[in-house]
């Protein structure tokens, strides 16, 4: 049976879903929303060009929790791929400017896949548009959000089994996915140049995706963060520590030695982590901290080189 006709009131489902607040694309995102006031691209050629710098930080940070995925108590399964389809909610104009710059259709549609991926593996591709989930039909789904829902929930499974429109051609793909690290993944509408983490998220600055051109430099500043989340610094009994000017720096030699064993692990080159560090150096600081050239409780920037050629034994 065809979905019957509702209203709007009555189909939306107000969930707490994971937030990424990046450009008005990721409205369009399934699993994702904005809590903060933004400016959003007002061009085609600027949802492009941020979306396509997003699927670069997503990729990195996708291959680290996955290599790492043994280290962590908790994991969640990872299939590598974004989809996106049409909120209803948006302005008309937020909505037209998304159909144009990635054809979106009614339908879900993938619109990223990550390479070496779950997904990649099975052969999905960007521009397929998903008709059903674990053979539950679009066209036989009681309303959108419903079907969206069996889509959340199915790529959360041990299992999905996708059906997708290609080139007017239908097409089923079994995937299995990988496991990740159960965290919480952030690209912030910042014009900053760095990373942290916060309870069980890591959050990378915008700006610092498009200073750092090499991935490897991106993989430096996710692992850190990854690292302090897996020595529990971000836990609510250890916050105390980090304004203490003796066990905030251990705390940082300590994720700084992890993260760039797991940015290897991942396949990374350590010397990312180098380039990534005189790179971002005193950038985000007053011009007082610039001329004294203060680093707060940390080391100065050749010095935390040096410590981590010694961490490789180098």
């Amino acid at each position: 049976m065809r979905r019957t006709q509702k209203s709007r009131a009555q189909i939306k489902e107000k969930r707490g879903l994971k937030i990424v607040n990046l450009i008005t694309m990721l409205m369009f995102i399934a699993g994702c929303a904005s809590t903060k006031a933004y400016t959003p691209p007002q061009t085609v050629e600027g949802v492009r060009s941020l979306y396509t710098q997003f699927n670069r930080v997503f990729t990195i940070k996708h291959n680290i929790l996955v290599a790492n995925s043994s280290l962590c108590s908790r994991q969640i399964t990872d299939y590598g791929f974004i989809y996106m389809f049409v909120n209803e909610e948006a302005s008309k104009e937020q909505q037209e400017l998304a159909i144009e710059a990635f054809n979106l259709q009614k339908e879900p549609m993938v619109t990223y896949v990550t390479p070496k991926g779950a997904a990649y593996r099975a052969g999905l591709l960007a521009g397929d548009v998903i008709v059903s989930v674990n053979d539950n039909l679009w066209s036989d789904a009681e309303s959108d959000d419903v079907f969206k829902k069996l889509l959340k929930e199915g790529i959360q499974s041990p299992n999905l089994r996708l059906g997708i429109l290609r080139d007017k051609s239908k097409h089923t793909f079994n995937l299995t996915p990988d496991m990740a690290c159960d965290y919480s993944f952030m690209l912030v509408d910042s014009e900053k140049h760095s990373a942290r983490a916060y309870k069980r998220e890591i959050a990378v600055d915008f700006g610092a995706a498009k200073l750092l051109k090499r991935d490897d430099e991106i993989a430096f500043l996710v692992a850190h963060e990854l690292a302090h989340l897996l020595l529990g610094h971000t836990l609510p009994e250890r916050i105390k520590e980090l304004d203490e000017y003796k066990m905030r720096n251990i705390m940082e030699k300590d994720a700084d030695a992890l993260g760039i064993r797991l940015m290897i692990s991942a396949g990374y080159d350590p010397k990312g982590a180098e380039t990534a560090l005189r790179s971002t150096d005193l950038l985000d600081s007053g011009p007082i901290t610039r001329f004294l050239n203060y680093h707060g409780p940390y080391m100065l920037v050749d010095e935390r080189i040096l410590y981590l050629r010694n961490v490789l034994g180098e």
